[in-house]
């Protein structure tokens, strides 16, 4: 069995030598690396979310976000599609419906299905934010299913994705895709960055979900949602991280040539890294915890806000040290930028945490 050390040196090796050359056309053209995906969970960088017997490596949670956090070292965009893909193999872990997993689970943990996650409307529905755009009928066999989704990251006609759905008072979990009679995409406006993560407005017209791709029942979604949302929000941590070691590579090598005068900005490459370090040592132990589904809830958003505010404050101190050449168009440290601001708005955007957290501890 492949170690935890074996499988990030490969996804390294990977990352160099497939992810590297397409970066800029992924920032400035919104190249989607499929090749590289599919080879990604070739080498069992998805795969540590489920347990051998379902086709995964039971590597964990940790290092899970370790894997991610080695993509995102290179790019931020690429990194953000890992998760997608990963946080959709994580719902599938923890469904208590056999069908379910036996239809999807191989496929989306070794790469061969390329998979979405569509819950950032039902994450923000939760913490009442927003209301929910999916509606759900009961039918025979299943669920007819209504509404649009206006964001949904790392899908495509042959790709597949997790969404919920209301149904009264409850909701329901399931797993559809662009084959799904009734479901149509269509094209986002343009971003300033992470173009490249196959992202798109999702419509639901009358489409028929079958039981047998219930990731939960109205009746089990309560408890669902508790088990999964922890490991959905440490899963972020890996975006950031990466993001964060591409900035203090960038602020290493500005100080070769401008070390002495660059003492004078307020982060120094010591400051950051100290501060990731203590994230990941966080990260690390509260993985472990939801991995053995034992989540708490509370410090992950705490951390999670952290990473947001501190991938900010890196990407700032990576253009500052870098001088007039960080605001270059092609300057990696521009592209950081604008990739650290995604951490912090994406959902659980920054704004959201401080409400949960806030709610919480009232």
């Amino acid at each position: 069995m492949t170690s935890r050390a074996e499988l990030i040196e490969s996804v390294r090796n990977l990352v160099k030598a497939d992810l590297r050359p397409l970066v800029n056309d992924i920032d400035r053209k919104g190249l989607y690396p499929q090749d590289f995906m599919h080879k990604l969970g070739g080498i069992g960088g998805f795969a540590c979310v489920g347990t051998e017997a379902e086709g995964g490596n039971g590597l964990g949670l940790a290092a899970q976000i370790d894997v991610i956090r080695a993509v995102g070292g290179e790019c931020g965009a690429t990194a953000f599609s890992v998760w997608c893909q990963t946080a959709c193999a994580w719902y599938l872990h923890q469904s208590s419906n056999p069908q379910v997993r036996e239809r999807y689970q191989r496929d989306v943990l070794q790469g061969k299905k390329l998979a979405g996650t569509g819950m950032s409307n039902t994450v923000k529905h939760l913490a009442g934010i927003e209301k929910h755009l999916l509606q759900a009928e009961k039918t025979e066999g299943g669920y007819i299913v209504n509404g649009s989704l206006p964001w949904v990251s790392n899908i495509g006609e042959d790709h597949v994705w997790a969404s919920t759905a209301q149904i009264g008072g409850s909701y329901v979990m399931f797993m559809t895709g662009g084959h799904a009679e009734g479901v149509s995409l269509q094209a986002c406006p343009e971003f300033c960055a992470l173009e490249g993560t196959r992202t798109f407005s999702v419509r639901f017209e009358n489409v028929f979900v079958s039981n047998q791709d219930l990731l939960a029942d109205a009746d089990e979604f309560a408890n669902y949602i508790e088990r999964i949302k922890s490991g959905f929000i440490l899963l972020q941590m890996g975006i950031g991280a990466g993001i964060i070691d591409g900035c203090l590579g960038v602020i290493r090598l500005a100080n070769v040539s401008a070390g002495e005068v660059n003492t004078y900005l307020d982060h120094s490459f010591d400051d950051i890294q100290t501060a990731l370090n203590q994230a990941w040592a966080e990260t690390e132990r509260l993985a472990d915890a939801a991995w053995h589904n034992r989540p708490e809830l509370l410090p992950t958003l705490k951390l999670r806000l952290a990473a947001g505010e501190l991938s900010l404050t890196a990407a700032q101190s990576a253009a500052l040290h870098a001088g007039a050449k960080g605001y270059l168009m092609r300057s990696p440290a521009q592209r950081r930028m604008r990739e650290a601001m995604f951490v912090a708005i994406v959902t659980p955007a920054t704004k959201h945490l401080r409400k949960e957290i806030a709610a919480l501890e009232a």
